[in-house]
């Protein structure tokens, strides 16, 4: 445990030294605070000038919140293990006892840790929609899950920090299953249950349930077991 807090460690050094990388992790708190200043400034212009509230939105721009910061804070640590790549430095670690799980422990599953505290503070400071706690918590859940998801489809399809990039922007596919929940009528809406956004959307717009939550959990897990096989019979 000792070693995987260290790589981990080593690995926000790193970030430290790439701009790319630093802004990503500011834009879940910059999005935030869009939200929180700028939707519900929007709101009562369109009042103003005689046009439809948009406060019926407001669950989704939470959902927006919810969804994004895993998923950003996701692809630091998709990037972070490209350019090990790279530079061989991810060969490297797999001869040591950080190999297979503990790199993946280090370079993903603390982060995304860190990412759904990330996303607790960020929504509860800037949400619009007030949410209950309950459907916080069981929403970014799931959607720190699906960062994880995410970052593993991104390294175990890329083969460079350059595919990386152009894979990565596949990863916003999974906001279309958030949208769908409010602007898709069911039964179409349902083309949507394989992304773990559309699980994350009917808990933050319907309220947190059971079904939902194992059903998106269901969804999470095999993406994640699906790209973590691929990406360890690649190293």
């Amino acid at each position: 445990m000792k070693q995987t807090l260290k790589l981990f460690q080593i690995g926000l050094r790193q970030i430290t030294y790439d701009g790319m990388l630093l802004v990503l992790l500011a834009a879940p708190f910059l999005f935030g605070l869009l939200v929180k200043i700028g939707i519900p400034k929007a709101d009562a212009w369109l009042f103003q000038q005689g046009a439809l509230s948009i406060k019926p939105w407001y669950s989704l721009a939470d959902g927006m919140i919810i969804i994004l910061t895993p998923m950003l804070l996701a692809m630091v640590s998709a990037f972070l293990l490209l350019e090990e790549r790279d530079e061989g430095t991810g060969a490297y670690y797999q001869i040591t006892p950080l190999e297979g799980y503990a790199y993946l422990a280090a370079r993903i599953g603390l982060p995304m840790v860190w990412s759904f505290l990330c996303l607790i503070v960020v929504t509860m400071l800037c949400g619009i929609a007030h949410l209950t706690f309950l459907q916080i918590l069981a929403a970014g859940l799931l959607s720190t899950l699906t960062g994880a998801a995410l970052a593993m489809m991104v390294v175990s399809l890329a083969g460079n920090r350059v595919e990386g990039l152009a894979i990565s922007k596949l990863t916003s596919l999974n906001l279309l299953g958030l949208l769908m929940v409010w602007f898709v009528p069911r039964p179409y809406q349902y083309l949507g249950a394989f992304l773990p956004g559309y699980w994350v959307g009917k808990i933050v717009g319907q309220g947190a349930d059971w079904f939902s939550f194992l059903a998106g959990f269901l969804i999470c897990c095999l993406w994640i077991t699906a790209f973590t096989r691929r990406f360890l019979r690649k190293i």
